[in-house]
């Protein structure tokens, strides 16, 4: 009997598993954070591709240019004691009543157990998705129901930017994106298959 080596489709498998790495770049996380560990969005989003019409997200041509940016801000986390990130990062993620459960993840990412790095993304991102909805809410009056259509909300686009949502989408947004929340919640991917950057 052969063993299944994995429940994703071939397009969706590369998405995630291979165009990230096909481009070998290096940023200089400076680049990436200011010296107070604010994303700087314009170095993230210069990477973010546009269909032809320039409206509709490019998902396979962002996933390759975001990849290197991926990859280095993974190894300024991997490269901080523990101790270093709370002090430096627990304030990002007040906002998100969660401080602890975003933290924690930088753990799981540095012990480098599969089962625990697929199930602290479910988490971040059932809390993202939780606290961007209590945001929408202080524009909308009622909070769409997908996390799609939540992330592709006009209010979310006013408050962060299109550009900062497009990023988010194309993470966890369209299911022709990473999708990376659905993949991992519906059991289609094994738990080392999700590369931890």
């Amino acid at each position: 009997m052969c063993a299944v080596s994995t429940c994703l489709s071939p397009a969706v498998h590369s998405l995630v598993c291979e165009f990230g790495f096909e481009i070998q770049s290096n940023y200089d996380i400076r680049s990436i954070l200011t010296p107070k560990n604010e994303v700087c969005w314009k170095s993230i989003i210069k990477n973010v591709h546009y269909k032809d019409t320039g409206k509709c997200l490019d998902y396979a041509e962002s996933v390759r240019h975001l990849g290197p940016v991926c990859d280095s801000i993974h190894s300024h986390l991997m490269s901080l004691p523990f101790a270093v990130f709370e002090e430096q990062f627990e304030w990002c993620f007040h906002w998100t009543n969660n401080s602890k459960l975003f933290l924690c993840a930088l753990t799981d990412l540095k012990e480098s157990n599969g089962t625990n790095i697929s199930l602290s993304l479910m988490k971040m991102t059932s809390s993202l998705e939780r606290s961007l909805g209590d945001v929408y809410l202080m524009v909308g009056k009622e909070c769409p129901f997908l996390l799609r259509d939540l992330l592709g909300s006009a209010g979310l686009a006013e408050i962060f930017s299109k550009h900062v949502m497009d990023v988010l989408k194309i993470f966890l947004g369209a299911p022709e994106s990473l999708n990376l929340r659905n993949i991992l919640w519906h059991g289609f991917a094994s738990p080392d298959e999700i590369p931890p950057k």
